[in-house]
């Protein structure tokens, strides 16, 4: 006994044809693959040079607050924090004076390390490139 095994092949419902995509282009017409260069639409030197001046002039009239009240504070022996002592005053004095220097020094210094931070994870080419621009 032999067995006969037979593949019909059954149409299907729906036209294949019918379904097929044409083939499409790429690109756009009147698009083509040449880079244009960039095309810089906003110059921030004048914006970060401007906003430089600015927090240095508000660090320099924070120390000039923080000087005539020092001068304040040694000039008249009866000057004192109201319910404190003049040496306790003195020492909230000495207190405030370091925490605003601290904070003038870390708003300066924060950024700087966050942005080397973040500049190290780039590549050598980005590298150089940063370095050339600031270098302008």
């Amino acid at each position: 006994m032999q067995k006969v095994i037979r593949n019909i092949n059954i149409a299907p419902a729906v036209e294949t044809d019918a379904m097929k995509k044409t083939a499409r282009r790429e690109l756009l017409p009147g698009v083509s693959l040449a880079e244009s260069p960039p095309h810089v639409v906003f110059q921030s030197r004048t914006v970060v040079v401007r906003a430089r001046r600015r927090a240095l002039l508000r660090d320099v009239l924070d120390l000039l607050l923080l000087l005539a009240v020092d001068v304040l504070f040694v000039r008249f022996p009866q000057t004192h924090v109201p319910l404190m002592a003049r040496h306790n005053s003195l020492i909230v004095l000495l207190v405030l004076n370091a925490a605003l220097l601290a904070y003038v020094w870390f708003a300066r210094a924060l950024p700087r390390w966050r942005a080397r931070r973040v500049a190290s994870t780039w590549n050598a080419d980005e590298r150089g490139r940063f370095s050339a621009e600031r270098l302008r």
